[in-house]
Order: structure tokens, then C-alpha cells, then sequence
């Protein structure tokens, strides 16, 4: 039997309720959860960027075989989901044609990326940061797909009053900031040697969007379905490891 510890911030909800569903029992996984966007941990990095005494504790215990980063994945909404007062859109190199928003100043892709990794200044240096203190292999799963737009209007929360003003970005836009915060994740494991992981088959619809069974009453995250689906993957993943 495997320990794993799934670290992470707010996507790590939907992991952890659909572990509850299964009474802990999944696969001859022994799992622990370290919710590090809750107060306990907060905050994840000191003023010189090492992990605070309450994340290193947890991530350096001995008794785990494998560590699971679902953090840092909901930053790119904050740009791609409602429209900014004065629209812009981008082209993303891996799906140049796909639509761009109407009547939008369209920006240099390096340009967006740039400012969404400033934008998440807080959370995606903790993945390194974790790589730096720890030699137990590491793999970092691809944040849901953005919910599809009619879900979103549904249940918009805080967005409520963002939309109403400024209007829902087209899906297309949605998808675009997904992606890229995606890449920028991907290509951080890949510089620190961490595994990654992409989102479970059948999770997606065929325009890449999460699929209606793992909706939630929320504009931006997933329900139980889906982490059933990721706890599914990891039972895959930790029999594939080498022992």
C-alpha cells in the first residue's frame, strides 16, 4: 500500500469529497489531504519564497511515497472569464484558429502569460518550493476544464456583478486562459522534474469543457464526479510507478 498526500488549494475539494464518498477505501491508496489554501497553512511561502513551517512540516513526513500538487489552478479565471472593460483577447499558439472575442484588442500571447504568472505570484512558486525540500516523487494534476457558459450563468456567485457589467467571455476566450495556465503548469513540472498528470479521460465534452456529471453549484469548479475520476487516475498512476 502506497501513502500519498494530495496537496493543494481550492480544487482540492472535489478530491476530497469524493474520497469521503468512498469512505477512504480507494485502491489500496492510503491518502491524506494538506488544504494549503485553508488558514492553517496560509500563508504557503515566506518573504524569501521557502515553504512556511506548517507546509514543510507536511510535505517532508517520511511516511509518504508519493506527493500530489492540485494547487495553483484558478488564476487564469480571473482573467478569461468575464470580459475586461476594455476587451482584449489572444491567440494561443497550440489553437490559433480558434474564434477571438468581438471587437477585442488582441495581445502578445507572451504578454498574457506574463501577467498571469504575476497574477499568481502566491500560489504556483509553492509547486518548486515543495520539489526543493523533498526527494519522494511528486506529480501535479491539470486543473478541471472550465465550466461551460450556461452552468456559469446559473450559478455565478461573486461573478454575478462582473458579468452583468462587462458580459461573459466567449468559451473560446475561456479555454484559451485554461490552456495557457496549463502550459505554464506543464512546463514548470517539466523544469523541476515532477510528473504531471492531464485531466481523466471522459471528463471533458468535445469542445474541452467539463462534462455535465461533474457540475457543480459553482462558475469555476468541479464536483465529486470529477474527483472520483482523479482518484481513479492516481490508483492507475501508483500501480504504473516503478517499486
Amino acid at each position: 500500500m502506497k501513502t500519498v498526500l494530495i496537496v493543494g488549494h481550492s480544487h482540492i475539494g472535489n478530491i476530497q469529497q469524493a474520497h469521503a464518498e468512498r469512505s477512504g477505501k480507494v485502491g489500496g491508496l492510503n491518502i491524506e489531504f494538506a488544504p494549503i489554501g485553508s488558514e492553517f497553512y496560509l500563508p504557503n511561502l515566506d518573504a524569501e519564497g521557502r515553504l512556511t513551517s506548517n507546509v514543510s512540516k507536511i510535505v517532508r513526513a517520511p511516511r509518504f511515497d508519493l506527493i500530489v500538487s492540485c494547487m495553483a489552478g484558478n488564476a487564469h479565471f480571473s482573467m478569461g472569464l468575464v470580459n475586461n472593460p476594455r476587451k482584449y483577447d489572444f491567440v494561443l499558439p497550440q489553437a490559433p484558429d480558434l474564434p477571438l472575442e468581438e471587437g477585442a484588442e488582441i495581445l502578445p500571447h507572451a504578454l498574457i502569460r506574463r501577467h498571469l504568472l504575476e497574477m499568481a505570484h502566491e500560489t504556483i512558486p509553492v509547486l518548486p518550493a515543495i520539489r526543493a525540500v523533498t526527494a519522494v516523487p511528486m506529480v501535479h494534476l491539470e486543473s478541471p476544464p472550465p465550466v461551460p457558459p450556461e452552468n456559469v450563468r446559473q450559478h455565478a456567485k461573486h461573478f454575478a456583478p462582473l458579468i452583468k457589467h462587462y458580459g461573459l467571455s466567449r468559451p473560446e476566450r475561456t479555454w484559451r486562459f485554461w490552456r495557457l495556465q496549463a502550459q505554464i503548469m506543464r512546463d514548470l513540472c517539466e523544469e523541476h522534474g515532477i510528473g504531471y498528470l492531464p485531466v481523466p479521460e471522459g471528463m471533458k465534452d468535445e469542445k474541452g469543457f467539463l462534462v455535465p456529471s461533474a457540475w457543480l453549484d459553482d462558475p469555476t469548479h468541479a464536483g465529486p464526479t470529477y474527483g472520483h475520476a482523479v482518484l481513479d487516475q492516481l490508483v492507475q498512476h501508483c500501480r504504473e510507478m516503478q517499486p
